[in-house]
């Protein structure tokens, strides 16, 4: 999903629980209404036998004259584009309401209604490239009677369809289980990688309709947009660290850097050539960075990945060592973001809500290394698909360097508690506010922490302070965090895989049946943080969580086998250059260019 990075928490309705203005989600759906309306006009009727069908192709008709896109790729992706746009504005503006404010007072608000709309709008993309393609009668492998299916439209329907699915099941999961405000839950990574996806899906579908860079404006414009989006989109699952309130190892963070600029980046380089993924690097960052050095009220992200530095070790190494040897490319590429761009990440991120400090540099310098060439190889394959080149990566290193991925993605997944004490002392400040004090036993027990933070959320802001060592065992929060009103307020420490906490103050809350535990002077061991973060949680049937996670599987098992599908198939069309023409080989889809249609 694209990142509205400093986005700023709007004013709310008082005692509605949902987004005071509807105006982002109806100007949004307000032009593309006018778009289609103009496509329609523009667009010339078609030879169908049905006034239905004649009218329905005035679209694609409308849309290929005017870009040159062949009309059901420019649709598919058109619209898949926009409800990504959507969906993510809706996705963080959700997101920072539940930092800020805590739990929907509504099911329907207008955040989670921009979601649907989005996530059906990405599906929709997926439904339209079907109907035009069939309307067309574009020469497809895939094809029953008069309906054709585009390969690309596989991957692109696939993640379309699973994440509308995650919403109705979201419902569920907290009916079950109560509200889980975190991101990672099952049922919100459903809908947020079926929609972060869809960028690359819709790469795929440019290269079937045998779209090319250098096909003019609109060409270039739509390669960009989906590089753009390929690379946010992988960017997606870092929000949590981008609100501040990570509630997985921070590792994970340098690792999911690794991963998005490792194959993203070489794949873009691959594809659109000399300088465009720095440019996407540098603009992207350039229009988030004015927010968050802007400065703002409430909950403001800040962007856990920069990927300049990544992006420019991208351009070295294709200037030195040139892109015609797809794999040493790859792992040169992958080897420079794992030491020079990290070294750019690391400089960024000193200043994060959770700083990067020493004790996590040898963890994420090793298994960021791994991931980020491991990445960089799966990318320059999915590179030579967009391109159509056939395979210039040998499938071995592919395998290898997707196994490698998924267990650099599951080492940092334990959360563990270590035998930590703390003596809480509160004093009041004003505002509303406190300073915290804690002295830990074992007096060591921070030494080599990733952070000891005070954080406090849910009370109109997000306050993360770190906790400044001032004697043996003893730490000062650096600035007071708030502690009245609905503020939650705890104390975080996390070394190593463990993650605990203890309480500073959270307000009663009768509606789950949680009383109040007070600011005061305490001593209490450490616990498992989930435990305050995820109050609201609660135990239910466990048939139901396997039943998800079963499900999980499955639709990972889909996706994978979608991409690899339609990458391989569309891979392997050949290009006849010059000609606007696609040869077929076997039965593989053919494009004829609009000027001899």
């Amino acid at each position: 999903m694209t990142t509205p990075l400093g986005y700023r928490v709007v004013a709310y309705t008082a005692g509605t629980g949902a987004l005071a203005s509807w105006a982002p989600l109806e100007i949004m759906l307000g032009g593309f209404a006018v778009v289609v309306i103009t496509l329609i006009v523009l667009g010339r009727a078609g030879n169908q036998h049905s006034r239905v069908g004649a009218g329905l192709q005035r679209v694609p008709n409308g849309l290929e004259r005017v870009t040159g896109i062949p009309g059901w790729a420019a649709a598919a992706v058109g619209t898949s584009m926009f409800g990504l746009v959507v969906a993510g504005q809706g996705f963080y503006a959700d997101v920072a309401w539940h930092v800020a404010y805590g739990r929907d007072k509504t099911l329907f608000t207008p955040p989670h209604t921009g979601i649907v709309i989005g996530l059906l709008l990405i599906a929709g993309g997926a439904v339209l490239g079907v109907l035009f393609a069939s309307l067309g009668r574009v020469d497809t492998a895939l094809r029953w009677r008069s309906l054709r299916v585009p390969w690309s439209m596989l991957p692109l329907g696939a993640l379309g369809f699973a994440a509308v699915s995650g919403f109705p099941l979201d419902d569920r999961w907290h009916a079950h289980y109560g509200i889980d405000v975190t991101m990672w839950s099952p049922t919100h990574m459903l809908m947020i990688l079926g929609a972060s996806f869809s960028g690359m899906a819709c790469w795929l579908a440019l290269a079937e309709a045998g779209v090319k860079p250098t096909d003019g404006a609109w060409a270039r414009t739509a390669h960009v947009l989906a590089a753009a989006l390929t690379l946010m989109g992988l960017t997606s699952s870092q929000g949590e660290f981008n609100f501040g309130v990570p509630q997985f190892q921070q590792l994970f963070l340098p690792v999911l850097i690794a991963v998005a600029a490792g194959f993203a980046l070489v794949a873009g380089r691959i594809v659109l050539g000399r300088g465009w993924m720095l440019g996407i690097a540098v603009v992207t960052f350039a229009m988030n960075a004015g927010h968050v050095l802007g400065g703002s009220h409430g909950v403001v992200t800040r962007p856990g990945g920069m990927y300049i530095a990544s992006a420019a070790v991208v351009e070295v190494v294709a200037w030195l060592a040139g892109t015609d040897r797809r794999l040493r490319f790859a792992l040169l590429s992958g080897l420079g973001v794992a030491t020079l761009g990290f070294a750019g990440e690391w400089a960024w991120n000193a200043h994060a809500y959770q700083p990067w400090h020493l004790p996590l540099l040898r963890d994420a310098l090793v298994l960021g290394a791994v991931v980020a060439i491991a990445s960089a190889v799966v990318g320059a394959a999915f590179a030579g698909a967009i391109r159509r080149e056939g395979r210039r990566v040998p499938i071995a290193a592919v395998v290898a360097g997707a196994l490698a991925v998924l267990v650099g993605l599951a080492l940092p997944m334990p959360r563990r508690v270590g035998n930590v004490t703390a003596a809480v002392h509160v004093a009041p400040a004003p505002g509303g506010r406190a300073v915290v004090t804690a002295m830990l036993e074992p007096p060591n027990a921070a030494a080599h922490a990733r952070w000891f933070q005070a954080l406090s959320w849910q009370g109109g802001t997000m306050v993360a302070a770190n906790m400044r060592r001032v004697g043996p065992g003893r730490y000062v929060s650096e600035r007071p965090v708030p502690v009245t009103g609905r503020s939650k307020a705890v104390l975080r420490l996390h070394r190593g895989a463990e993650m605990m906490a203890v309480p500073i103050r959270l307000p009663a809350d009768p509606a789950i049946g949680k009383a109040e535990i007070p600011a005061v002077d305490r001593t209490t061991r450490f616990v498992n943080e989930r435990h305050y973060l995820l109050r609201e949680q609660h135990a239910g049937s466990a048939w139901f969580a396997i039943l998800i996670y079963v499900l999980l599987s499955i639709v990972a098992f889909v996706w994978a086998a979608a991409f690899l599908l339609a990458a391989s198939r569309i891979g392997r069309q050949a290009d006849v250059s010059g000609t606007g023409r696609f040869e077929v080989q076997g039965s593989e889809p053919r494009r004829v260019a609009a000027a001899q249609a």
